[in-house]
């Protein structure tokens, strides 16, 4: 096979030297330096005639075309080396024949050049000696005309072939020879001189014309054409014996190609076959690999698994263990071995518990599920077991596969989490889910038996205010004492629970009477009213109590808890630290309340709110100086609602905010009315929530509702209560301030009533001071007399503020008031509130001048609300 190798890359090799041997470049080479060699044998011919003729005057032409011819003869006689032996030896005899012609013809061009030179010296000084002779004057006509036309002629001669005008000047020259023979002196040496001349012309023309011929006549060009031809038939030979070698090496290649694509096939199909076996290879070796890492796998599973492992024959006779087993058990692998499973039963678990469990084994081949065991030290613990059978090949089973945890912890966990969803994490107490639960069994109880169920709800009387003055540690204290005095009232089978905040409910089962329910709830109201101490302080603390029995009060825990929840609230109204039982009129109540509140979310978009304004008088002429803008509620059914009735309910569900804005843009809206009708309105003050009070933006507020109503800032008025302005005194200050700098009258409304701190009192800067109606309606009761308000009306003087008295209604109370120096009245004696339509009344009265008393008699038809 090597030396099979050898031989066909040396036959290759040869052949494709062979098939290339021929040279482009020097064929083209050759083929150039021909075409030169005919071109420069053209040239010389064309110089020496040219120069025969005396177009050309000089050889530098001839000399030019001689070094040419020599050169690309030199050329020529390099061969190129792909023609044959016979071929380059033909072409080279050639060369070497065309050389010897050559020098022929450079030896008869050098003759032509020396009779050329000759003959061209006689003709250039010919006519200088012609013209020497004529131009004597002492030379004879007779002598000189001869030789003129003599010389002419001879000129002419020396360029045409005329053979009868070289006889005529032959003639010519003998007869003027023998005319010069009679002549002496300078006119014989002249006329000598033109005779030589002549002579030299007459005798070397045909000379140079012989020469001429015999130049042009030398077989250069033909020699030249047949090296050309010589050359071409060896060319063509040698490519017909290059393209023989081309063919040849293809028809090689090809079937060496073939023998290389038989060969290449072999060697894929058995590089594929190795390929195949090599990768089964690595697939054995990478399961074997995976088996392995699967082995220690496993095995390292087995061994730091924290779960218990064990594995049995399929007898049931124990064959292996892990670490985790002995920790859990307490039993070692070599107690364990060949042993059953069994000696772990705790005897929780009935015998059906382990026939169902082997029963699911057989047929699904795994189980799973909660069982009781016990340990070496013979204690009983929850564990999570999962089994599994191994089948053979023939589908018996050949082990178990036990894996199992200690659910202790979880256990204990779930308890806890149990105990949390069912009982108030402050308390211990049941929580709402598990007072449910308690409810419904103790129903089902009164059910079957025919006995009653009270359900008793307590709650904490002002217990906000408790927590939010001592925090909400000490409130959280005195939530856990009530839970323990509760507690100790009632029997083992009552239920105590808290359901939420301050709220505790109380379930009674079993109770023959309902009276029964009014005695429990005496106790506890009696052992939660006892003082309590909470840190450094101690407190009393009162409970209202609701209660509402099974079955005349409500069937489900529902209904119970809802309607003992009505008579809880009740029971509050009545004046707290009382019990009520439930009566369906509170119900009533409650619900009239809900569909209140309903309804009174959508009385802004349905236009039902509208204002009242009642005036305000000057306490010493009766004019009118001012009104208050009262709300009103005309409802499509209920008719005209007063606020005592609604706005409890708004502020509950915190519809206060939006309605409060509404009042003060419809105050400032028909104020501005009533300024562009011409009507000189007074200023009207607005009132203000606790909630729009605390508001971060209110005299943006204000500020913007002036601005859209073009409206004055000393036309609108705010009234403020006593605790509104205590709960945050340096934003109170702060909000004040903005406000009385925008020009607001502000007033402090219900004075007396509320709280406050005369210290602060004086850095308010308010206009006005309120005097309660409850204090004017005082005037001329027993022990009373007047006396409160008369101490506000002085220090409100003392303090620089106007005081305005609510509620006037009689003379009596008006000439108290008048005497001890009240600013302004407001009460039915001097106006009720009424629509705007029926203030403008009032407004243009004032307008007019008329006085207090026809004021008050423009509003004794208005229907009082």
């Amino acid at each position: 096979m090597l030396v099979a190798i050898v031989i066909a890359a040396s036959l290759l090799s040869w052949l494709f030297l062979r098939a290339d041997a021929i040279s482009p470049q020097a064929h083209e080479h050759y083929a150039r330096e021909l075409r030169l060699l005919r071109q420069a044998d053209a040239e010389l011919n064309a110089a020496v005639l040219a120069s025969r003729v005396g177009i050309q005057l000089d050889f530098d032409t001839i000399g030019t075309a001689t070094g040419e011819l020599h050169k690309v003869v030199s050329e020529l006689e390099d061969v190129p080396g792909f023609l044959s032996a016979s071929d380059r030896l033909q072409v080279l005899n050639r060369v070497a024949q065309y050389r010897d012609v050559l020098e022929q013809k450079i030896r008869q061009i050098d003759l032509f050049k020396r009779e050329h030179s000759v003959l061209r010296n006689s003709l250039a000084y010919l006519p200088l000696a012609t013209d020497l002779l004529i131009g004597d004057d002492t030379a004879p006509i007779a002598q000189t005309r001869p030789i003129g036309i003599f010389v002419r002629g001879v000129m002419t001669h020396a360029h045409t072939a005329d053979a009868q005008l070289a006889q005529r000047l032959e003639e010519s020259m003998t007869k003027l020879e023998s005319i010069v023979a009679q002549l002496k002196g300078a006119h014989q040496q002249q006329m000598t001189n033109v005779l030589l001349h002549g002579r030299v012309i007459l005798e070397r023309k045909p000379i140079l014309d012989t020469l001429t011929r015999e130049t042009l006549a030398m077989p250069t060009a033909a020699l030249g054409e047949e090296l050309a031809q010589t050359y071409a038939r060896g060319y063509e030979r040698a490519s017909r014996t290059a393209h023989n070698y081309r063919v040849s090496l293809y028809v090689l290649a090809l079937v060496l190609a073939g023998y290389l694509a038989l060969v290449m096939l072999r060697l894929a199909k058995t590089s594929g076959d190795l390929a195949q076996a090599n990768r089964q290879l690595k697939e054995r070796i990478a399961t074997l690999d995976r088996t392995q890492h699967d082995l220690k796998l496993y095995a390292t599973v087995f061994t730091n698994a924290t779960e218990g492992m064990l594995i049995t024959d399929g007898s049931g006779r124990i064959v292996a263990t892990n670490p985790a087993f002995s920790e859990i058990t307490g039993y070692t692998t070599a107690e364990m071995l060949e042993c059953s499973p069994s000696m772990l039963k705790s005897g929780r678990q009935p015998e059906n518990f382990y026939r169902d469990m082997w029963r699911t084994l057989d047929r699904r081949g795994q189980w799973q599920g909660e069982i009781w065991n016990r340990r070496k030290n013979g204690e009983v613990y929850p564990e999570w077991l999962s089994i599994t059978a191994v089948r053979n090949q023939d589908g018996a089973t050949s082990h178990y596969i036990g894996l199992f945890s200690d659910i202790t912890e979880r256990k204990r966990a779930e308890a806890r989490i149990h105990h949390l969803a069912h009982h108030d994490s402050l308390t211990n107490l049941p929580n709402r889910l598990l007072l449910q639960d308690r409810l419904e069994q103790a129903i089902l109880q009164s059910h079957r038996v025919g006995s009653h169920t009270a359900v008793l709800l307590l709650n904490l009387d002002r217990f906000k205010t408790i927590n939010d003055s001592l925090g909400h540690d000490l409130g959280d204290g005195l939530l856990q004492q009530v839970a323990h005095r509760c507690l100790a009232v009632v029997r083992e089978t009552d239920t105590v629970s808290r359901p939420g905040s301050d709220e505790f409910v109380l379930v009674v089962p079993d109770i023959d009477h309902p009276q029964d329910a009014a005695i429990v709830a005496r106790k506890v109201l009696q052992t939660v009213g006892r003082p309590y101490l909470l840190g450094d302080h101690e407190i009393t603390v009162t409970a209202s109590i609701g209660i509402a029995i099974f079955d005349g009060d409500g069937l489900t825990p529902a209904e119970l808890l809802r309607n003992a929840d009505a008579a809880m609230y009740r029971a509050k109204a009545e004046g707290r630290d009382a019990y009520q039982f439930y009566s369906a009129d509170m119900n009533s109540a409650s619900l009239g309340d809900l569909l209140l509140e309903n309804q009174l979310r959508g009385a802004l978009e349905r236009n039902e709110l509208e204002l009242h304004y009642q005036p305000k008088v000057c306490a010493t002429n009766g004019r009118l100086v001012g009104a208050e803008a009262l709300l009103r509620w005309r409802h499509p059914d209920l008719g005209l609602i007063s606020p005592g009735r609604f706005v409890p309910v708004a502020e509950e569900s915190g519809l206060i905010a939006p309605i409060g804005e509404w009042v003060m843009r419809e105050a400032c809206r028909q104020l501005q009315v009533w300024r562009d009708a011409g009507m000189m309105p007074v200023p009207v003050a607005v009132n203000l929530s606790a909630h729009q009070f605390t508001q971060r933006k209110l005299s943006s507020l204000v500020e913007e509702v002036l601005t859209e109503t073009r409206l004055p800032a000393g036309l609108l008025g705010l009234e403020l209560t006593e605790t509104m302005l205590m709960r945050d005194v340096d934003r109170t200050i702060e909000t004040l301030n903005i406000l009385r700098d925008m020009g607001i009258d502000l007033s402090i409304d219900d004075f007396g009533t509320g709280y406050s701190s005369l210290s602060y009192l004086k850095q308010f800067r308010v206009n006005v001071l309120k005097i309660d109606r409850s204090f004017v309606n005082d005037i001329h009761r027993e022990n009373t007399d007047g006396k409160i308000a008369a101490a506000v009306i002085a220090l409100a003087h003392s303090l620089g503020m106007k005081v305005v008295a609510e509620g006037v209604e009689t003379e009596a109370q008006r000439e108290f008031l008048l005497a001890h120096g009240c600013d302004q009245f407001q009460g039915y004696l001097f106006g009720r509130p009424v629509p705007a339509a029926e203030f403008e009344k009032a407004l243009t009265a004032r307008r007019m001048g008329l006085p207090g008393t026809v004021l008050a008699k423009l509003h004794e038809d208005v229907t009082s609300i």
